[in-house]
C-alpha cells in the first residue's frame, strides 16, 4: 500500500509540473486593443481584430511579449479585401498581397517601417504582378530577417512555393473560409515549427538564429491586403 501510494504522489506530482509547465501567457479576444498598439495602416477592434487598409504596403500592429523557452502561437486568420486595383481587378487579376508576423521583436519600429528592429518576419505572400522568374513570384512562403527598422532581407533559403500560380487561383473561393494558424518558437535551439492548417499533426520546421528570438514583442503586418485576426493565444510550453 505504501508503494502504490508514493507511486500516486509521483504521477500527481508529474502531472501537476507539466499543466504548469504549460501557462497561458497571452490571450486576447479583441473586443478592445489591448495590448496592442498600431504602427501603420488602420486597424479597429471590436470581436476581431482588422486591418482595412488594403492600399498599406507595410501595414503593422505590435503586442509587448517576453519570448523564451519554448513557446505556442496560435491565432486565426481571415481575408477580407484587397491584393487588386479596381473592379476589374477583382476578377482577372494580376494579384499581389502578403500577410505575416514577425517573433522576437527588440524593439518595433515606431511607424511605417520597412524592417522592425531585431526579429524575423514569417510571411505568405501571392505575386503575380512580378515576372516569373522572380524570387517573389506566385504564392510563397517567406523568412525575413531585420537587422534594424530600416534593413531587412529575405533569406533565400526559406522562400518556398506552396502552390504553384495556377492551383491558387483555382482555388480563390477559399478565401472566404478563416485560417487556423499555429507556430511553435523554440528560443534555445532556434527551432520553428509552423503546424499544417488542416492535416493538425503535420508541420514544417526549419532553424533561425535563436540569438534573435528572444524578444519582447510580437507584430503582425499585412501588405495591400485587408485582414481580420482572431483568438491570439501564447502558450509557453517550457
Amino acid at each position: 500500500m505504501k508503494h502504490s501510494y508514493l507511486f500516486a504522489i509521483l504521477v500527481g506530482l508529474v502531472l501537476s509540473g507539466s499543466i504548469v509547465a504549460q501557462t497561458v501567457i497571452a490571450q486576447d479576444d479583441f473586443f478592445s486593443m489591448g495590448q496592442w498598439r498600431p504602427a501603420y495602416g488602420i486597424w479597429t477592434a471590436s470581436g476581431s481584430l482588422l486591418q482595412s487598409d488594403v492600399k498599406a504596403g507595410m501595414a503593422r500592429i505590435d503586442r509587448p511579449l517576453p519570448q523564451t523557452g519554448v513557446f505556442l502561437i496560435e491565432f486565426v486568420v481571415k481575408y477580407v479585401d484587397g491584393g487588386y486595383k479596381g473592379d476589374r481587378g477583382r476578377v482577372t487579376g494580376p494579384y499581389h498581397g502578403g500577410f505575416g508576423i514577425h517573433i522576437g521583436v527588440d524593439k518595433p519600429a515606431p511607424g511605417k517601417a520597412w524592417g522592425n528592429g531585431r526579429s524575423y518576419l514569417l510571411w505568405l505572400n501571392y505575386d503575380d504582378v512580378v515576372p516569373p522568374t522572380s524570387v517573389h513570384y506566385g504564392f510563397r512562403g517567406q523568412v525575413y530577417r531585420s537587422f534594424s527598422n530600416s534593413e531587412m532581407e529575405l533569406m533565400p533559403e526559406y522562400n518556398v512555393e506552396i502552390y504553384p500560380r495556377e492551383v491558387v487561383l483555382e482555388n480563390l473561393d477559399y478565401l472566404q473560409y478563416p485560417l487556423p494558424v499555429k507556430i511553435r518558437v523554440d528560443t534555445s535551439t532556434g527551432e520553428i515549427r509552423v503546424y499544417h492548417p488542416v492535416e493538425t499533426s503535420y508541420y514544417y520546421y526549419f532553424h533561425l538564429d535563436p540569438s534573435l528570438l528572444k524578444g519582447s514583442y510580437v507584430s503582425f503586418r499585412t501588405n495591400s491586403l485587408a485582414v481580420e485576426i482572431d483568438d491570439f493565444k501564447v502558450t509557453k510550453i517550457r
